[in-house]
């Protein structure tokens, strides 16, 4: 199969069941639908503009089209300045990357979760507004949060409700996820420092951040019970089992995660706190695969199962968070 034949097996993977690429690649590339065709069948080859052009149209990296056993391998990123704008495209790539899985076949995530997964701490208002704050503020340095306090208004209802679409789009994808018993910590030093350094000032702000912690532990704790991300309805049938929970007693040493889809791989890469660094590289997301599945194997499954080690894994990320809210609100 040469590279031509490669790229358009990838363009038609990431398309939407039922959906043509022919007139796509016509109005992409601005050439007729018999053009378009002849491109599609291999009797005409695409110049380098139009592969690179179709590359950044379909974000797909070219460099996960040839031999795998080439070392080199190219990353693709969100630059990030200090705007909200900014961050708001950075929460648009993600939800876009969300919906390239939801439309492929076969779709699953593997997360390791060094710290709360980004899509969770999105998911409530006032936990997202404060994670959406912090790493704006402490990370990104955008302008017109400095010399701020977190108040309930300093976070725009538009990125809030952005954050809790995002969630609902990661319910669509089954995920593998990975915590260990200090997963949560990292949120909680960050409350405690902000609170401390006169960041967050008002108590019932910092009581309702606390409030959405417990909600998310509680929510995670049924997730695993039920092996469903769908918990306040009936699932569907491709909703059922889509929730695989894991306690890794091995420390993860970043946020990561491996995507696979129509038989394709993507590793993203945690990077800068919460950015992702995303590689398409065959043989560095082989070597991913297999770090993700000796760590799985290592570890020990407690959705569906194992109910004493659900039981003592979530009280103890409970008394961690309880601990954490008396040194802040008593």
């Amino acid at each position: 199969m040469n590279y031509q034949e490669k790229l358009i097996l990838r363009i038609n993977a990431s398309l939407p069941s039922g959906q043509s690429l022919a007139p796509i690649l016509s109005d992409l590339l601005d050439v007729s639908m018999d053009s378009a065709y002849r491109r599609i069948s291999g009797k005409t080859l695409f110049s380098l503009e139009e592969s690179m052009k179709i590359a950044e149209h379909f974000n797909i990296g070219l460099d996960s089209l040839k031999n795998p056993n080439l070392l080199n391998a190219s990353i693709r990123f969100t630059q990030l300045d200090s705007k909200v704008s900014s961050f708001k495209l950075y929460l648009d790539n993600l939800y876009q990357n969300l919906k390239l899985l939801e439309h492929g076949e076969n779709a699953k995530l593997y997360y390791s979760c060094l710290d709360i997964p980004i899509f969770q701490n999105l998911s409530l208002p006032s936990l997202g507004a404060f994670k959406m704050f912090y790493w704006m503020h402490a990370v990104m340095e955008v302008e017109e949060l400095q010399g701020k306090q977190l108040e309930k208004d300093t976070i725009s209802q538009e990125l809030i409700e952005f954050g809790q679409a995002i969630y609902d789009q990661y319910c669509k994808i089954p995920s593998v996820e990975l915590w260990t018993n200090t997963t949560i910590s990292s949120t909680l030093r960050q409350i405690e420092f902000y609170h401390n350094a006169g960041y967050i000032r008002s108590q019932e702000v910092l009581h309702d951040i606390y409030e959405d912690l417990f909600a998310l532990i509680e929510r995670q704790e049924r997730m695993a019970e039920k092996g469903s991300k769908i918990i306040d309805r009936i699932p569907n049938e491709n909703e059922k089992h889509n929730f695989s929970l894991y306690e890794s007693d091995i420390e993860l040493s970043n946020n990561g995660a491996l995507a696979l889809v129509n038989g394709v791989r993507i590793s993203f890469i945690g990077h800068l706190t919460f950015n992702t660094l995303i590689s398409e590289h065959p043989q560095l997301n082989e070597m991913t695969y297999n770090w993700y599945d000796r760590l799985v194997r290592k570890s020990t499954l407690i959705s569906e199962v194992a109910a004493k080690q659900r039981y003592q894994f979530i009280t103890h990320l409970r008394k961690q968070l309880e601990q954490s809210r008396d040194r802040v609100l008593t």
